[in-house]
């Protein structure tokens, strides 16, 4: 996977000994301080989808992973959401039943990768509603 076009700011601050949310790298190691390192206009997005993704996932362990959050269905699967310069992606939203799949269909990117550009409303209920799909498959 390439490079996110925008990425949390990961500057160091330099009034305090440590940053406690950054790991060695200085890149996030939590959900918040990821989303935190946004700009404002996509942060309050990927604030939005965030939220939206905990509805969904009740009590799902939140962690980075591949560079990006994540909530976790169970150890093993989970949906992640990364910010870009023009849009936040979802990953891996897999094929869903057919009328949910025909409401996501307009935002797939690829065939796991759904999009949604800052540009245009965010669908939040969607993303809610694909989450919770994908939280009941990987749990049953």
């Amino acid at each position: 996977m390439s490079e996110p076009e925008t990425t949390p700011d990961t500057t160091p601050d330099t009034t305090t000994d440590a940053t406690p949310d950054a790991g060695a790298t200085g890149a996030p190691t939590t959900v918040d301080a990821y989303v935190d390192g946004f700009p404002d206009g996509p942060r309050q997005v990927l604030e939005q989808v965030h939220a939206a993704l905990r509805r969904a996932v009740p009590g799902g362990e939140e962690k980075i992973r591949y560079g990006m959050p994540a909530i976790m269905f169970t150890d093993r699967y989970g949906i992640h959401f990364a910010g870009w310069k023009k849009h936040v992606g979802l990953y891996p939203v897999g094929e869903l039943d057919p009328a949910l799949e025909a409401e996501i269909a307009p935002h797939r990117a690829a065939k796991d990768t759904v999009q949604f550009f800052y540009k245009d409303p965010v669908p939040y209920d969607l993303i809610e509603r694909v989450a919770r799909a994908l939280a009941e498959r990987h749990r049953a």
